[in-house]
């Protein structure tokens, strides 16, 4: 809240002229911050000359169950993400980040937000999706991808950076949303839930655009009565493919069971690694020099983690399609095929199957369950 602002809009609802009143909600990345060296930006005392391939670490680019298959897909014609482009939706970017393709980045609209989080976290999911292939780093899922849209929320509405954003994609490409806002209860919420972003988000959809929306980190209930219908995809749906976020395969976790942060739901519809993804920036796998252009990680998290790497599917996905000379995926269609094609979520502790937050992306038998005419 802002002021008096809350005054303000009760006043406003209360008048016989104004059927309702919009408040702006707080605005956050979906992360979950990574370990004490997400913090620490400096050099450390030793650096490695040339940066190693940290491919080893990108379980999620591997073959299902452990991943979605994105390497696999990669020997397809267009599996590299030739002939699509993606939108990225959120507050900063570093550009110069050695393994980030800047040449292929372009901004549109609202400028970046001067905050040093802010821009690790965008590098961090711009790599994941699209980072380069240069046997340095990551590799992102769709590396080859024709173009990066960039729009920042900075001096601005999150509605008029989708609407930005969308502008600049044509059918079958893909927009990200990295963000997600406090609802009812305090509890961080996926950024549908407000009406100018349903609306930029369906207009998007209508257009064939595929957009990904991570579904937030307030360990929510987007069935319960509380939000009044909101993430009732029968009575009101954006089109937009919700992310959840689901254990990784690694000691410690149950592999594609929810993440007690995870908001769940029959809404969300897919999942992706809500923890130890890596990828870009923060610096806690190797942070070198007093800059920023070197960093990486092991420990992204969260759904922002998560939602990028069905992104990325979406991405292979729509662009293999492409390359066999057939229309772009409808989103619609897409959503049914990643939902009834990829690796189911298991049951966890404190974690049963009724939170749903969906199965894990499969590319190849998605792209099988098309080819096979769904």
């Amino acid at each position: 809240m802002y002021g008096d602002a809350g005054a303000e809009i009760h006043a406003l609802r209360a008048a016989h002229l104004v059927s309702e009143a919009f408040e702006a909600p707080e605005i956050t990345l979906a992360s979950i911050e990574p370990g004490s060296g997400g913090r620490d930006f400096g050099a450390l005392d030793s650096c490695p000359t040339r940066t190693p391939s940290y491919g080893d670490l990108q379980g999620y680019l591997a073959p299902a169950p452990e991943g979605i298959g994105a390497a696999a897909a990669w020997a397809q014609p267009g599996g590299r993400g030739q002939g699509v482009r993606f939108a990225d939706i959120e507050g900063a970017w570093n550009v110069s980040h050695e393994d980030l393709p800047g040449d292929r980045m372009r901004s549109v609209g609202a400028p970046m937000i001067a905050d040093r989080s802010w821009e690790a976290h965008g590098t961090a999911v711009v790599g994941e999706v699209a980072g380069r292939d240069n046997q340095i780093g990551m590799t992102g899922i769709a590396p080859d991808v024709d173009q990066i849209i960039v729009a920042s929320i900075g001096r601005g509405m999150v509605a008029d950076a989708i609407d930005r954003a969308q502008q600049a994609l044509r059918p079958g490409d893909v927009l990200l949303l990295e963000l997600q806002g406090a609802g009812p209860g305090r509890r961080w919420i996926p950024i549908e839930y407000w009406p100018d972003v349903y609306d930029a988000i369906h207009v998007a959809t209508a257009r064939g655009i595929v957009v990904i929306e991570a579904a937030g980190n307030g360990a929510a209930n987007l069935d319960d009565r509380v939000y009044k219908g909101a993430f009732d995809s029968a009575k009101r749906d954006s089109g937009a493919i919700m992310v959840g976020a689901g254990g990784p395969p690694r000691a410690g976790f149950t592999d594609r069971a929810r993440l007690d942060f995870s908001n769940y739901g029959r809404r969300v519809d897919v999942q992706g690694w809500g923890r130890k993804v890596a990828t870009l920036d923060y610096g806690d796998l190797q942070r070198c020099g007093g800059g920023v252009d070197r960093h990486y990680t092991g420990e992204f998290s969260g759904t922002s983690s998560a939602s990028p790497i069905v992104a990325g599917a979406a991405l292979q996905i729509e662009a293999v399609w492409r390359a066999r000379g057939a229309q772009p995926i409808a989103p619609a269609l897409l959503r049914d095929v990643l939902r009834s094609t990829g690796s189911p979520q298991v049951a966890g502790r404190g974690a049963p199957l009724s939170q749903h937050i969906g199965p894990r992306p499969d590319v190849g038998a998605a792209l099988a369950a098309l080819s096979a005419g769904m």
